[in-house]
């Protein structure tokens, strides 16, 4: 799953469900993996953001 995210420091989460590898984009270029993260935590966090800054949760919304 990836999820173009609109903050001031993250651009981007991809979400790889099948290795449970969350990759933060950084909007300076960074990047940053996270290895062994639930999947349900995965939905929390997306869950917290507003959906306006979101593509994901605004096509969802459609």
């Amino acid at each position: 799953m990836r999820f173009l995210v609109y903050t001031k420091t993250i651009a981007q989460l991809d979400y790889d469900e099948e290795t449970r590898v969350l990759t933060i984009i950084y909007r300076d270029g960074q990047v940053r993996s996270v290895h062994h993260v639930d999947p349900k935590i995965m939905m929390k966090m997306v869950a917290q953001l507003p959906p306006e800054r979101s593509l994901y949760l605004m096509q969802a919304a459609i």
